[in-house]
């Protein structure tokens, strides 16, 4: 089978692309993979972007030239699927051509997993990604001629995640992404898929080092938030203290309305964007009244629902890019954050308000509740910046001798 349907698509690949103004090394590129594929497609038995795309992975060590296989082979199934490159769709690479090759027997696997995903309320977006990572697994198993779970060993597993040296050649995301799945209540096949969690690879996660705000931020910004003589605006003063003192998302702020606010409860009531479960929080005095004061000193006249709106006409509803604009107002106001790898975000106020909450003992059901996690575990990214108790994890090196050098200024 050609993945490219037919010889004539390569030329008319390869036509498109200069007509949509890639660059000539780009399209040297993709010949030199069309070449390849053409070539060992029926030598390996190739039926799969994702299988040719693997293959070809394997034959380098450079994460640059397996994000370039990556990218072409995404080129060559977005091209065969919709006839052009500038498709505006957007959806996890190789999803539905791995689970269109599965036995009935593993695509049901994943529909019951789809059913408990929606019935836990989880959105699209994250059961999707574990569908499609375990689509990958069991089309693997599958072509070892494994035809239930219980056909799958150890090695079958461990063969699809490291080469032949046992060196791993999948991220630690992707091992995430399919340990949803098997975590899952997937009936009948449950106890089934505990074996095989145990069969998955012990991966490290690479992570960046996690930005956090110090003490003497959190003053800072606290101050301005608090002060009336300060240059921010009234709205990005009340976005601020929705930031700071609830931790709610920037597309949640965003989108607040004028009903998501009980002002004889003292509650805020929303459908969280990223998850649509319910979320309540309290309305405190301080950030009821700086709401109050943007609407009524403040806000254009509007017709819109929405409390933040732009403020430059036409006004309409802010979005969630504003939210993040309207913090690094906040920083530059409080003389924060001002160097040029200092991370900026609204993001960082949610991570404050985790770690803050855990510094001060406050159970972790608690603090998922309050930030609107679905899965508890989601808490652990946010904890990785709590530098309190990590310190409280440090082994002493008063036992080891150190040089007087390591510590000259």
């Amino acid at each position: 089978m050609n993945l490219l349907q037919s010889d004539n698509t390569y030329e008319e690949l390869i036509q498109h692309m200069e007509r949509c103004g890639y660059s000539p090394y780009h399209i040297q590129r993709v010949k030199r993979e069309i070449k390849w594929l053409s070539q060992n497609q029926d030598v390996y038995g190739i039926s799969s972007y994702e299988e040719a795309c693997r293959l070809r992975s394997l034959e380098t060590e450079s994460a640059e030239m397996k994000e370039q296989f990556r990218a072409i082979y995404n080129l060559f199934r977005r091209y065969v699927l919709y006839g052009t490159l500038v498709a505006s769709i957007r959806e996890p690479l190789f999803r539905q051509d791995t689970y269109s090759q599965l036995t009935p027997y593993f695509q049901n696997i994943l529909d019951i997993y789809k059913e408990d995903s929606v019935r836990r309320g989880l959105k699209p977006g994250t059961y999707h990604s574990s569908i499609s990572a375990c689509s990958g697994l069991f089309l693997h198993c599958q072509k070892k001629g494994c035809k239930t779970l219980e056909d799958i060993t150890e090695d079958i597993v461990l063969s699809y995640f490291c080469d032949e040296s046992g060196k791993p050649t999948l991220s630690a995301s992707t091992k995430v992404n399919i340990t949803s799945v098997f975590h899952a209540d997937i009936g009948i096949y449950t106890n089934a898929a505990k074996t095989i969690l145990a069969y998955l690879p012990a991966l490290n996660r690479r992570r960046k080092n996690i930005q956090y705000l110090t003490e003497k931020e959190i003053s800072s910004v606290k101050e301005i938030l608090i002060s009336e003589n300060n240059s921010i605006t009234l709205r990005n003063r009340a976005i601020g203290m929705l930031l700071f003192f609830t931790g709610m998302r920037s597309s949640d702020i965003a989108g607040l309305t004028f009903s998501d606010i009980d002002w004889e409860k003292e509650e805020i009531r929303i459908f969280q964007a990223k998850t649509g479960n319910e979320l309540i929080l309290p309305l405190t005095v301080s950030i009821g009244n700086a709401i109050y004061d943007y609407i009524t000193m403040e806000r254009p006249q509007s017709d819109s629902k929405r409390i933040f709106l732009c403020e430059r006409t036409p006004c309409k509803p802010i979005s969630a890019g504003t939210v993040g604009n309207a913090a690094g107002k906040l920083y530059g106001a409080a003389s924060v954050r001002q160097g040029q790898q200092d991370r900026k975000g609204a993001h960082l106020f949610r991570h404050n308000l985790a770690t803050s909450f855990s510094r001060h003992d406050i159970p972790h059901p608690v603090i998922s509740a309050t930030l609107g996690h679905v899965d508890p575990d989601s808490l652990d990214h946010y904890l990785f910046a709590d530098i309190s108790h990590l310190r409280d994890c440090a082994i002493s090196i008063e036992c080891y001798p150190v040089g007087k050098e390591v510590f000259l200024l």
